[in-house]
């Protein structure tokens, strides 16, 4: 890399070159980090990389100076501001087609548990209104759940560590020892089962709640709305996240936890 000799007011080569990867350019920032330059049209956004090819912090340079920096030509910095320019916009294309298909499951989750049916046009006549209508109210609804779902991530949640016990097969805590281990053995259990433990006292409150949480969840149920709703208890969704990591549920859609 290079660094400024303020005395002299030069560049000097350092030989152990730093490694950068291109991250764009920006018009935020328009002085140079390496010659001082200022009032540029905008700097290059560099990422130095670690020897395992880790970004530390960006650092803005302009084009000759981004070059001269990483070893490259004008170039190689314009070709590779290009390829993160394409990157980007890939990226950003790829998050709106996932972001559609996200509201698509949620929207067909909606009528069939609302009006037991996919098909929007059957569930307006059953509301008595217009398709182009009812679509609104799926809309509204998605949106308050990613309300709700950006709510809960704003509270730091706590964290089941995985039990080191389990590593061998068949090993496991007995009851009430162990929250991962609990969690195991709610994942393997049916609603009637931790019905009757949370009547007795054997799962507690929390455990419960979350347990109903990943059931409702789940699969399409028409009976079980009220659980739907993401808890906004740290401890529940610590508990929530470890029932569906020993039972391999994904969280769904629209409805994170």
């Amino acid at each position: 890399m290079y660094v400024i000799v303020e005395e002299r007011k030069e560049l000097v080569e350092v030989l152990d070159m730093q490694a950068y990867r291109i991250k764009g350019t920006t018009a935020d920032v328009t002085a140079c980090e390496l010659c001082g330059k200022q009032e540029l049209n905008g700097t290059v956004v560099l990422a130095p990389l670690d020897v395992d090819g880790a970004e530390g912090d960006v650092c803005y340079f302009g084009t000759s100076c981004a070059a001269k920096a990483a070893g490259w030509t004008v170039k190689d910095v314009k070709a590779g501001i290009k390829a993160a320019t394409d990157a980007k916009r890939e990226a950003e294309r790829m998050e709106r087609e996932a972001e559609d298909a996200r509201y698509q499951e949620f929207k067909t989750r909606w009528y069939v548990e609302n009006y037991g049916t996919a098909d929007p046009h059957e569930a307006a006549k059953m509301a008595g209104m217009s398709a182009a209508r009812l679509s609104d109210m799926p809309l509204q609804a998605y949106k308050e759940a990613q309300k709700t779902a950006d709510d809960v991530a704003d509270v730091a949640p706590a964290v089941i560590t995985p039990c080191p016990v389990q590593a061998q097969p068949g090993n496991y805590h007995f009851e009430g020892r162990c929250a991962d281990c609990d969690a195991l053995y709610l994942s393997k259990m049916s609603r009637d089962d931790v019905e009757y433990r949370y009547q007795t006292g054997r799962v507690s409150q929390d455990q419960f709640e979350a347990y109903m949480h990943v059931w409702a969840t789940s699969a399409i149920r028409h009976s079980a709305r009220e659980w739907e709703v993401v808890p906004t208890d740290p401890e529940v969704l610590a508990i929530v996240a470890a029932i569906r990591r020993h039972a391999g549920i994904p969280a769904p859609m629209g409805l994170t936890a």
